[in-house]
């Protein structure tokens, strides 16, 4: 009932949508994709398709110490679906806007990256993650000082290992983050007391044991589609992970389709996107080259070898992205294969 709650506050009442069902469409069949697009012409396109689920190694024994290796370090996995996505539109020709749900912090700059050397079509922003956490922070805060959490006001800059360390074994639980709270106009981030343990305490009460949180997800995604296609200068304020390539997720300001990082004055976002790399970091990833070329950890290279015989390169380039994402998705399978 809690996150039913919370999702009501987050919907729309008003909704027109129309469906189209293309049954078992392979994502990565650029032609296929490069046929539908130019058939349908979406104005927006959100893809939260993925060529294998990280969900399935939770049967693995192991699971907690394949965790310490971070998502980020299945990142090649991640990025497949929307880099072919996005090289489809711009093949297609047709204007549309896309936005990736599936790891948006680290997948959307890998992508930005790719882009400067590749035909693509460059990804706005991403849905869930930072928006997730601002929504359990704002209602946590709001039931623990007695107010309406529209009277509650978060900004906060996080990356995704912030929504999934206080929920998963394994996952680092010190990755820097910035967060600021205003009650009815007056900043109360100190009354709060240590922001960290708030943070995790609005996740883990706010979204319950065993509950999924596509819905969620899906809410704040179809918030985020309302705000871009309104062309009435209206503003919405939104959290939103990874607007305009940044890594991370950053408190955004939405208006007649563009989206702007809005923050409190006190931060500069060259600091908010410093904070945010090293945050990911903790997640399995060093760096996102320009190119997007992905450096990875060497403690989440050790981790995968030790625990699943999976060999990470420490350097995987846009072009050998595929061949490494085909590799990971072989060893972790024929590993759930062995164990069930």
């Amino acid at each position: 009932m809690r996150r039913i709650h919370l999702d009501a506050r987050i919907a729309s009442p008003q909704s027109q949508a129309h469906l189209s069902n293309y049954g078992d469409t392979d994502v990565l069949n650029k032609a296929l994709l490069v046929e539908l697009l130019t058939k349908e012409k979406p104005n927006i396109i959100v893809n939260y398709a993925i060529p294998f689920t990280w969900d399935a190694t939770k049967a693995l024994p192991n699971y907690a110490k394949i965790s310490q290796a971070g998502l980020g370090a299945f990142s090649p996995i991640q990025v497949l679906a929307p880099s072919t996505i996005a090289s489809a539109i711009y093949s297609s020709g047709i204007e549309a806007t896309l936005v990736v749900g599936n790891l948006p912090d680290i997948t959307i700059p890998i992508i930005h990256g790719m882009a400067k050397h590749h035909d693509m079509a460059l990804p706005v922003c991403g849905a869930g993650n930072v928006g997730l956490i601002e929504m359990a922070i704002r209602r946590q805060v709001a039931q623990e000082h007695n107010v309406n959490d529209s009277q509650v006001r978060v900004s906060l800059v996080a990356h995704h290992i912030h929504w999934v360390a206080p929920r998963e074994p394994g996952y680092s639980n010190e990755a820097p983050f910035l967060l600021k709270i205003v009650i009815d106009g007056v900043d109360v981030t100190e009354e709060c007391g240590n922001s960290r343990v708030l943070m995790n305490r609005a996740i883990v009460e706010q979204y319950e044991d065993g509950a999924g949180f596509s819905s969620t997800t899906g809410l704040l995604a179809g918030r985020l589609i309302k705000a871009l296609l309104d062309e009435s200068g209206q503003q919405y304020h939104l959290h939103l992970p990874a607007p305009n390539g940044l890594p991370g997720g950053y408190p955004c300001l939405v208006q007649n389709g563009n989206i702007q990082v809005k923050m409190p004055s006190e931060w500069s976002l060259q600091h908010a996107v410093d904070i945010m790399q090293k945050a990911q970091q903790r997640d399995g990833i060093d760096s996102i080259g320009d190119d997007g070329t992905i450096h990875f950890n060497q403690d989440s290279i050790d981790i995968l070898q030790r625990e699943l015989k999976m060999t990470l390169p420490k350097t995987v380039t846009p072009v050998e992205l595929e061949k490494v994402a085909k590799q990971q998705i072989s060893v972790a399978k024929s590993a759930i294969s062995a164990e069930t």
